[in-house]
């Protein structure tokens, strides 16, 4: 019995403790209502440092620190692009939404608004909610299990093992003060004898004096300490994260003094040769300066390969004894076509005294080269300085069975049996044009789209001289027709090409290469069409020929493959100046009268030839020629006079001034069953034509009297000049063509006069 006295006495006063909490908790200062969300306001708010802060004065505190943003960022890229594997290109990145300023440094923070779903997620889990005062143990109560509490009944039992018996891990149900505390295990608290050394020995080191207890309500629950989560140091410094652009470096300008160079006065007279001589030493120097910077290596292989005098000489001799072969040469064909050489020199056709208004042509010399029996003469031309030398182009016109090789060829009607000049070229050649001003340049058109220029007076090792095979802008299609123009402002010479690409380019004969400069891309009526892919495409009208305007350098003439003629400038490349419906078919061939610049002819597929005038959208004079017409020309002698060659073997010849109708001598030159005649060219200085047919050869055709009949003066102007005489010819002839001008009122005088 006494030892269930004394457990009975141990137990109230336990309950005389709890007794004193209460009255404890009910004396509570304004610091402690921390427990009461409705006056969380009151909480005093204490500043706690960690060990390591740094000291700061209260001046370096109190700074305001500036920054300065500036409205355009120099460093800044406007259009950014990266390369895209997907499409092989180069695409543009998206454009900030921030403007012209560029985050130097970006740096996700952790920090949420109070009232985002986030943080009330985190206050209902129990974050962020623990105050700085709250850093003390808190009191929770367990309640006790049966079997706990007939364990403690029992007076046997000692308290250490009813405490280590219980399981408050397991069991333990704590009433939080708040809804945002989190439930924390702790070791519950011994029931012992000694009731004042167990409440001290529950609060340990960390109990402070304003620690919080609850009730026990009745014998069956225990109280509990929990340690609080610690709330996390605030900011203790006002800082906002920002971007901002420094100043620019300043420039600064160094100037540095040097002793001034001596000088000299030197005084010479400048004369012409003088400067020549010196620009030769000059070159000279440059060339050694070259040579020397070369590796030995190549050095010696050029000094390998140089020429000893003995040689030198050997070449020479060879090169005389050449030049005598030559003349031996043209005495034997002489000897052999020495018929040929009189009529050509003397005969005259002695039927055009009876036949008034009608002529002849008379065949004189073939040439053919053998290598070229399969190829056609695509272009033939005199040369405008020798005037028994002519050029011809070998090519092929049969598109179906395109020929591999041209040549270039010069021949002499001197020598009938072998041309003076041939080369022979990786394409087949379309059209070349002898250069005015240094006539052994040729330029000429290529079937690859390549345009290249030759140097007679070279020997053929060299080929070629010039080529576009490494020009960028080069033809993409045949080149045909190639037309040397004026001289460049820096002296240098330059021609021009068309092409099947429907590119007019200029070309500048620049020191060891040509420079391609496109001048216009000729447009068509056909509207765009959808590509592949969708994207419309621009259709180009084919260019098939070129003529330049004998006096304006800057205006030419250019033919379609859809029968317009166009006129171009080569100061407007937009859009053309003028253009004309001339044919229903390509347009082979346009060129100007020799006496009269705004007159021109121009001959088609469609079997006609017409004459036009500048500034008329209808000819002048058209004919029928029943084939498909290759070439016309004026005649150079005369300022009514033109020649025309047509597919079936035919060469017509029209005098204006005798027939507005009818040709004046039709001649048949070749079969019209195995050849056909494709180009043709008057001689600036002899009665004689050449033309060209499909199979090689070259005719020449010379003039009947009745062909090449000058005018006379009249009377009362004997003095007068023969290319007046020409002019005022063809001027009276177009005022018989022309409309009449228009007077008004003429027509209203008539009727009422009736």
């Amino acid at each position: 019995m006494s030892d269930k006295l004394e457990i009975i006495k141990e137990i109230n006063s336990s309950f005389e403790l709890d007794s004193d909490d209460d009255q404890k908790e009910a004396t509570k200062s304004r610091a402690n209502l921390a427990e009461d969300e409705g006056l969380d306001w009151l909480k005093p708010r204490a500043l706690i440092k960690p060990d390591d802060q740094e000291e700061v004065s209260e001046a370096d505190l109190e700074e305001e620190v500036g920054r300065v943003l500036c409205t355009v960022n120099p460093q800044w890229v406007p259009d950014e692009v990266a390369y895209h594997y997907g499409r092989a290109m180069f695409v543009a990145k998206p454009k900030p939404t921030y403007g012209k300023a560029y985050p130097l440094y970006i740096y996700q923070g952790t920090a949420i608004r109070k009232d985002s779903d986030e943080a009330k997620a985190q206050i209902a889990a129990g974050y962020g909610m623990v105050g700085f005062d709250d850093a003390g143990p808190k009191r929770a109560k367990v309640k006790k299990s049966a079997a706990d509490e007939e364990e403690e009944e029992e007076p046997e039992a000692e308290p250490a093992a009813a405490a280590e018996e219980a399981k408050p891990e397991e069991d333990a149900v704590v009433e939080e003060e708040k809804p945002t505390e989190v439930e924390v295990p702790a070791e519950p608290t011994e029931v012992g004898v000694e009731g004042d050394e167990t409440v001290a020995a529950e609060g340990g080191e960390e109990a402070e004096p304003e620690q919080k207890e609850e009730p026990v309500d009745d014998g069956s629950d225990e109280v509990l300490d929990i340690k609080p989560r610690v709330k996390k140091l605030a900011n203790q410094f006002n800082f906002c994260e920002r971007a901002a652009l420094t100043y620019n470096f300043p420039r600064r300008s160094v100037d540095t003094q040097t002793v001034p160079p001596p000088r000299a006065n030197y005084g010479a007279t400048a004369l012409q040769c003088i400067i020549f001589d010196f620009y030769q030493e000059d070159y000279a120097k440059k060339l050694k300066e070259k040579e020397e910077e070369k590796p030995k290596r190549l050095r010696k292989k050029a000094a390998k390969h140089a020429k000893s005098a003995q040689q030198i000489h050997d070449e020479q001799l060879a090169q005389r004894i050449r030049e005598a072969w030559a003349i031996l040469e043209r005495l034997v064909n002489q000897n052999i076509y020495d018929d040929i050489a009189q009529d050509y020199r003397y005969w005259d056709d002695p039927s055009d005294e009876f036949r008034e208004g009608m002529g002849s042509l008379l065949p004189l010399w073939k040439f053919q080269f053998d290598p070229m029996r399969t190829h056609a003469v695509c272009d033939i031309q005199w040369n405008p300085h020798y005037q028994d030398l002519f050029a011809v182009a070998y090519g092929s016109l049969d598109f179906t069975n395109q020929q591999k090789e041209g040549c270039l060829c010069m021949y002499s009607i001197k020598n009938p049996a072998y041309p003076e000049y041939a080369v022979i070229t990786e394409s087949p050649i379309i059209c070349l044009d002898v250069y005015h001003e240094i006539p052994y340049l040729v330029c000429v058109g290529r079937y690859d789209g390549n345009v290249c220029v030759y140097n007679a007076q070279l020997t053929l090792e060299s080929s070629y001289q010039y080529k576009s095979d490494s020009v960028k802008d080069k033809h993409s299609n045949i080149v045909w027709e190639v037309r040397w123009g004026a001289r460049l402002i820096d002296g240098e010479a330059s021609f021009f090409s068309i092409s099947g690409d429907g590119r007019v380019v200029q070309w500048a004969v620049m020191p060891g290469e040509l420079q391609a400069t496109t001048i216009i891309t000729l447009s068509s009526n056909v509207p765009p069409i959808p590509g592949p892919d969708g994207t419309m495409i621009t259709i180009n009208s084919c260019g098939s020929c070129i003529c330049f305007h004998p006096e304006k350098a800057d205006i030419f003439l250019v033919g379609t493959e859809d029968g317009m003629v166009h006129t171009c400038s080569l100061k407007y490349n937009k859009n053309y100046v003028r253009s004309v419906q001339g044919h229903h078919m390509p347009v082979y061939r346009i060129h100007y009268n020799h006496y009269n610049n705004s007159i021109y002819a121009s001959c088609s597929g469609d079997w006609r030839v017409k004459i036009w005038e500048d500034g008329r959208d209808e000819p002048l004079f058209m004919f029928e020629l029943g084939s498909p017409v290759g070439d016309v020309k004026w005649a150079p002698y005369s300022s009514t006079v033109f020649a025309a060659c047509t597919a079936d073997g035919k060469v017509y010849v029209y005098d204006l001034n005798v027939n507005k109708y009818r040709p004046i001598c039709i001649q048949a030159v070749v079969s019209k069953k195995t050849k056909k005649l494709t180009r043709l060219d008057f001689n600036t200085r002899l009665p004689v034509i050449v033309c060209g047919d499909t199979k090689g050869t070259c005719h020449v055709l010379k003039l009947s009297p009745n062909l090449r009949v000058m005018c006379k003066p009249p009377k009362k102007a004997q003095g007068v000049d023969q290319r007046t005489l020409q002019i005022m010819k063809l001027d009276k002839l177009l005022s018989l063509v022309r409309d009449p001008p228009f007077t008004p009122g003429v027509v209203d005088e008539k009727f009422e006069e009736d």
